[in-house]
């Protein structure tokens, strides 16, 4: 019910007609009202006047004393109403909701009971004339006034956010905080419910500990990782490394199982340099490298880097190859779009040329796991290479196909190169076991193939033997032979030989692969050359130069997987100890100086070094290499170790081995003083973490007490840095000023504006339920936020971040009791063994998704009940029976149209059907007084302690159905007054079972009753014609609304002051408005801005 309606009774409900009287009071203005008396006596209602003359209360004392008193006094206060206690109180302010209940009451006629005396119509309006003139006086006086609210805790949920925005940790820590109380208007951030327990007390110690033990206290600045201890510094410094190689970085492949990142900058690069070398014929003669580099999303560096090596006239082959590509690109005339688009596409094609060149010279240039390297230690290229490879193949196989291929590896693409393959051989194996001895595949391929592949044939004259195979140019052969039976593997050796006495001296890619190969069979490669020619080695410098210059990996991975390449001195072969030794040992090697010297800004190559030193500052990484080198060297390291090395120990090393000990030596040392040296900005980090926990800049004195508790700790108790470090935060996690909402008081005033770091706080916890963002900070920081009209433009901002999701998770969860479905246990899972977690998270889920809809999109409210939409994913539509196609199992999507499916809006969900249901069984009861209580805001009274209970099952030996028994139910006279308010709303809900199904009939077989009749005789079939009933009910489900939003947003209830705001509130929804206006009506009041301190509070 709206002020208006309460103060003038122009609402009609049930069989009510409004009066003449009350229709003139409906056409006057707020400010007309106040004549009211007078116009009543024009009017000749000389009885309402004498009542107005006598005040709010005494006028009427004696008709609530006749009609009221018998059943509402001290000596029997039915649904704990005592109106012979309230009508003693010179104001209606204190006890409102009372009085606009006795309102709606008197109204509707519900009151008195029909069994009782009954006033007569001119009595019943002077008792509304009455109460209607004492609400008008109270609001009167009090409008605007933002109302008391008792300091508020941070709740359960508040804490785990806030820890999570402040640190980024997730950490559940809401949930060994036990259930949060409510109050207030249904909710658990209302202070006036928020007991402090000795437990609750030992709870933040724990948590504040928790959060304390995964600080990261390296050479950096203080972050926190999801681990606490030494495995999760050394962890969160490798996740370090690897965002900033996965934003900055580039690889063909990342290793064992990894996908290729970062390939677009290439040709974003040569494009860039390509632009900014013709900038003033494009029409950008002021355009920088750097801004160029910014408008494709590279790094600067990376775009000087290639824009000089394109000017450079001193390359080798390939890169020189390159660069002719790049020079050879076409020269614009002026502006032209599609140029610009042809340019681009021919920037991809120099791309591919990069990549096939690496492909071609790189050491594992086959195997798609792999990136390709090229390292001049890893580098071979000559005259013979003997390969080994083993195959597999679909079981469905009955022939293998092997083929062997030559590919270029010069700038000459169709060298007349001469290849002679020798012995090749394979043996069958069953289960890795021989089945025979090896056999060379001339006597395994069928004889036509024999003959085509001429085995013992030199074609330009030479010996081979009878087993041999040559190829000359780039000709390829396909080997194929029959697969024995009872064998699954096979083993092939074959060793490929360049000829340079018939054929060229060139260099090129010999490559044996299995045709139709199942995944796990990489083909095998390698160069050919006669490497001890003048020829070569001038090729091979040209190599090396393109490795250095335009590498396949900016960088290598920092714990190389099994595959990845390994420091040099350590023998990389498979299967030997040093390899084994320093994937489990030593673990990292750091090989990025491409993406260092040519890529990263000095701002990322700082926290990229402090990374690196924090992971091998983790673990006795130096001490691991050391004990290895003096393994390799053979020399007696006794009790040595980095931090007390001997000098005259290490001059008497060979050379290879002396100059990596005194590398690692610097390192070691260079690592433990970056760590000494960030200790100071440590102190400083956490003082800085406690203004942004604190949610207000710190005093000095309070910044000074923190770094004198943390030098308390260092120098009295002895402790050393990182855990006096951890003490401090723990500090700030346990202060008050943390854990609790405080908003600043004064004895000079009634009513305080809030300051804007206050307001900032207010504003974040009500939408997002966590403390205020940088953007917030820096708006309360400058006094924007005293402005109404800058707090509502960050309002808006706020709700279209992600972190609004919170806001449909805690307000409409709590309102409408889905909160925390996902640990919901109130369903019997003997019953309903379907009930999964991952369904129930999918429920839960979608509840969140819809409300977040309704809020971000600034939808109107009606569509929070009457929405022909929702969102499923797979899992969902077919527990619901929504026959639409959804490929993902997990991931929500909008579906739209689902009214036909009985989905969509508030009270279709399943996870609201699931709470108001029994564990066993549907609940009209639940449902009905659900639907009345959240969705219309109506107060009905617990029921007696003798009302007694429904059976648990929906199937019973008596044969009766659960309508059936509430019917019985409802004869009795103590019942039926709520009952036949609420019960037709539920069973208008029967068609959805326990878990939220729709349903037609009952398990026993019985047809579904889902109609129901209300206490004024409006009668209500199923879920249509409950949502026909609800529109026609919108006004009071947008109060409820309303006043749930502002006692969410405060942290109190409603107070008569507020109801000037509800009425603003109700008539935007009214016009269509959408919930994010809503929001800016309650954040630019003044109930949202001002903190009331002295008075008292009705």
């Amino acid at each position: 019910m709206r002020l208006r309606d309460v103060i003038t009774g122009r609402r009609q409900i049930g069989a009510d007609a409004v009066s003449g009287r009350d229709r003139f009071l409906c056409s006057l203005n707020v400010s007309s009202r106040f004549v009211v008396a007078i116009t009543w006596t024009l009017m000749g209602l000389s009885a309402q006047f004498a009542i107005a003359e006598q005040g709010a209360i005494g006028g009427i004392r004696g008709h609530l004393e006749r009609f009221c008193f018998e059943c509402h006094s001290e000596d029997h206060a039915e649904a704990g109403v005592n109106l012979q206690l309230l009508a003693t109180e010179t104001s209606l302010a204190p006890h409102f909701r009372v009085w606009q209940r006795v309102t709606d009451q008197l109204q509707q006629r519900r009151m008195p009971p029909q069994e009782e005396m009954q006033p007569d119509d001119l009595q019943r309006q002077q008792l509304l004339a009455g109460i209607r003139t004492g609400l008008r006086q109270a609001v009167d006086q009090y409008a605007g006034d933002p109302g008391r609210v008792v300091i508020r805790r941070l709740t359960s949920a508040e804490y785990a956010y806030t820890v999570r925005d402040l640190t980024g940790l997730d950490l559940a820590l809401d949930q060994g905080f036990g259930s949060d109380a409510v109050g207030g208007a249904g909710f658990t951030n209302t202070g006036i419910v928020q007991f402090i327990q000795d437990s609750t007390l030992e709870r933040y110690l724990e948590a504040a500990r928790q959060i304390a033990d995964r600080a990261v206290l390296g050479a950096g600045p203080l972050t926190f990782y999801q681990d606490p201890g030494t495995i999760g510094f050394e962890l969160s410094a490798v996740h370090r490394i690897q965002k900033i190689y996965r934003l900055h970085g580039f690889r063909t492949a990342a290793g064992e199982f990894g996908e290729a990142f970062g390939l677009e900058k290439f040709p974003r690069a040569f494009f860039v340099a390509w632009r900014y070398k013709h900038r003033e014929k494009i029409g950008c003669p002021d355009s920088s490298l750097s801004s160029l580099a910014d408008d494709e999303e590279i790094e600067p560096r990376f775009a000087e880097y290639i824009y000089q090596l394109m000017r450079r006239d001193d390359l080798l082959f390939p890169t020189s190859e390159i660069v002719d590509s790049w020079r050879r690109l076409p020269v614009p005339e002026g502006p032209n779009k599609e140029l610009l688009l042809e340019v681009r596409q021919q920037c991809d094609e120099i791309t591919k040329q990069v990549h096939t060149w690496q492909s071609r010279f790189a050491e594992n240039a086959d195997d798609p796991e792999q990136s390709p390297v090229l390292r001049e230690d890893l580098f071979h290229a000559t005259k013979t290479h003997a390969f080994e490879m083993d195959l597999t193949w679909p079981e469905e196989s009955t022939t293998l196909e092997i083929a062997v291929t030559i590919e270029p590896a010069m700038k000459n693409t169709n060298p007349d190169s001469v290849v002679i393959w020798r012995n090749p051989e394979i043996q069958f194996l069953l289960n890795d076991q021989a089945t025979q001895d090896l056999q060379p595949l001339r006597e395994l391929v069928t004889l036509p193939i024999e003959q085509d592949l001429q085995f013992g044939f030199h074609p330009r004259g030479g010996k081979i033997g009878p087993d041999d195979l040559v190829t000359v140019g780039m000709q390829s052969l396909v080997l194929e032979l029959p697969i024995p039976t009872g064998v699954n593997s096979a083993l092939l050796q074959i060793t490929p030989e360049i000829d340079t006495t018939f054929g060229e001296d060139c260099i090129v890619r010999c490559k044996v692969e299995l045709l139709k190969a199942p995944p796990g069979v990489p083909p095998v490669s390698g160069l050919l050359a006669n490497d001890t020619s003048a020829e070569f080695k001038s090729w091979r410098s040209g190599i090396f130069q393109f490795a250095r210059l335009l590498p396949p990996r900016s960088h290598g991975e920092p714990a190389p997987s099994d595959r990845d390449p390994i420091p040099p001195l350590i023998d990389s072969k498979y299967n030997n100890p040093e390899r084994n030794n320093f994937h489990s040992r030593i673990k990292y090697y750091r090989d990025d100086k491409f993406l260092v010297n040519n890529v990263l800004d000095g701002a990322v190559r700082e926290r990229l070094d402090q990374a690196w030193d924090d992971v091998l500052g983790s673990f006795e990484f130096h001490d691991w290499w050391l004990r290895f080198i003096a393994r390799k060297f053979e020399t007696e390291l006794g009790e040595q170790n980095m931090a007390n090395l001997d000098t005259a120990w290490v001059d008497g090393l060979p050379t290879e081995a002396r100059l990596h000990v005194q590398n690692l030596h610097r390192e070691f040392h260079s690592i433990h003083a970056s760590f000494e040296a960030a200790q100071d900005g440590h102190v400083e980090d956490v003082v800085h973490l406690a203004a942004r926990a604190w949610r207000r800049p710190l005093l000095a004195s309070e910044a000074e007490r923190l770094r004198s508790y943390y030098r308390t700790l260092r120098t009295d108790l002895k402790l050393e840095h990182r855990a006096a470090v951890r003490a401090l935060i723990s500090r700030v996690f346990v202060s008050p000023e943390f854990l609790y909402r405080a908003e600043h008081v004064t004895e000079e005033k009634q009513t305080t504006a809030l300051s804007d770091f206050e307001l900032a706080s207010r504003l974040s916890y009500f939408l997002w339920s966590s403390l205020p963002d940088e953007e917030l900070r820096r708006a309360a920081n400058e006094g924007e936020l005293s402005d109404p009209q800058q707090l509502v433009q960050q309002s808006q901002r706020m709700l279209k971040d992600p972190r609004a999701e919170r806001f449909a998770t805690e307000f409409f969860g709590q309102w409408f009791g889905f909160y925390r479905f996902d640990q919901h246990r109130g369903v019997d899972a003997e019953m309903f063994p379907e009930f999964i977690d991952s369904l129930k998270r999918s429920m839960y889920q979608e509840a969140i998704a819809f409300f977040d809809h309704i809020v971000r999109n600034n939808r109107p409210a009606n569509e929070i009940l009457f929405a022909n939409y929702s969102f499923l994913n797979r899992q969902l539509a077919e527990h619901y029976g929504v026959d639409v196609d959804l490929a993902d199992e997990r991931v929500l999507q909008k579906v739209d149209d689902v009214g036909r499916f009985h989905r969509g809006g508030l009270l279709r969900l399943g996870a609201v059907l699931t709470v108001t249901s029994a564990p066993r069984r549907t609940s009209p009861v639940k449902r009905g007084d659900w639907v009345l209580r959240r969705t219309l805001g109506a107060m009905i009274p617990p029921p007696p302690a003798d009302a007694g209970s429904i059976p648990a099952d929906d199937v019973l030996a008596d044969g009766l159905s659960v309508p059936e028994r509430l019917v019985a139910h409802r004869r009795d006279v103590a019942c039926v007054n709520c009952h036949s308010r609420f019960d037709a709303l539920g069973f208008a809900l029967e068609g959805f079972d326990p878990l939220g199904r729709w349903r037609d009939q009952y398990r026993d077989g019985n047809p579904i009753d889902n109609s129901g009749e209300l206490w004024d005789g409006t009668r209500i079939s199923g879920d249509d014609g409950l949502h026909e009933y609800l529109a026609s009910q919108q006004d009071r489900f947008h109060r409820t609304l309303c006043i749930k939003l502002l006692g969410y947003a405060l942290g109190r209830q409603e107070s008569v002051g507020d109801l000037p705001l509800v009425e603003q509130m109700q008539d935007h929804l009214a016009r269509g408005g959408g919930l994010s206006e809503l929001v800016e009506y309650l954040v630019g009041s003044r109930q949202f801005r001002y903190h009331e301190v002295m008075m008292e509070q009705p």
